[in-house]
């Protein structure tokens, strides 16, 4: 079997990549909304493969990755919603409104860990995603990320720079940029760490795995007391995972 075209459409960035036998490779990025959809052709002409399949949290970008998927030769596109195999079953009001990200994190969560667990996802928003032992995913929580941290503080304060995460042992910020910065970092860390013991208590477990993704993720944990798996290609692999349910 050749590889599987995986494609994670997210607000900001979108990642591709090839999954095989539970491994990804070859992954680049661009911006989720390029001007010019030709650039896209490169990504995913790299290696032959049997099927493609999208998570995308962008509707209006999704026609032209199938143009440029069509043109390529490839099979049509395989979209990720609640309807296909993801491994676990989906416990929620409304299966519709679940990103498909989400369930791709889901459908990887469940095949490298098992349930009960949760997915934290750092990106634009960070995201929780929580999966019981017998009902399979039955939601999540959804909290401002990084990014919009730092934007908001820069764009809606008068003084405040626009800046990164760096790493630093500091718990005092000695200038402005440090301050923000141990602030996102440990804020960051305390919510963290209090919706996973919420999410112990609603479940009733001692011990939940947590598997943890996006490009913040590692920030976060490093040097942490909090045991987490830190997968950055989890979303690709768990559409490649749902790929291989639903071939």
């Amino acid at each position: 079997m050749n590889s599987i075209l995986v494609i994670d459409i997210g607000n900001t960035s979108t990642a591709v990549g090839f999954y095989r036998n539970g491994k990804v490779s070859k992954v680049s990025r661009c911006a989720s909304r390029l001007k010019s959809p030709g650039a896209m052709v490169p990504m995913v002409s790299a290696k032959p493969v049997d099927r493609v399949v999208i998570a995308s949290v962008v509707p209006a970008v999704n026609a032209n990755w199938k143009r440029v998927i069509k043109s390529a030769g490839l099979p049509d596109p395989l979209f990720v919603s609640h309807v296909l195999k993801l491994g676990v079953p989906v416990d929620y009001p409304d299966p519709c409104s679940i990103g498909a990200d989400r369930l791709a994190n889901a459908a990887a969560a469940a095949k490298l860990m098992g349930t009960p667990s949760v997915v934290c996802d750092f990106g634009t928003a960070l995201t929780f995603d929580v999966l019981d032992a017998k009902r399979g995913y039955i939601g999540g929580i959804i909290c401002p990320g990084l990014p919009l941290m730092f934007d908001y503080l820069a764009e809606k304060t008068a003084l405040l720079p626009h800046v990164k995460p760096v790493k630093t042992k500091a718990v005092v910020g000695r200038n402005t940029t440090q301050a923000m910065q141990i602030g996102a970092r440990l804020g960051y860390r305390g919510m963290v760490r209090e919706i996973l013991q919420n999410l112990k208590r609603d479940l009733g477990v001692r011990k939940l795995p947590v598997c943890c993704t996006g490009g913040y993720a590692g920030w976060i944990f490093e040097g942490w007391d909090v045991e987490a798996l830190i997968d950055p290609k989890l979303t690709l692999r768990g559409l490649g995972i749902i790929g291989e349910l639903n071939g």
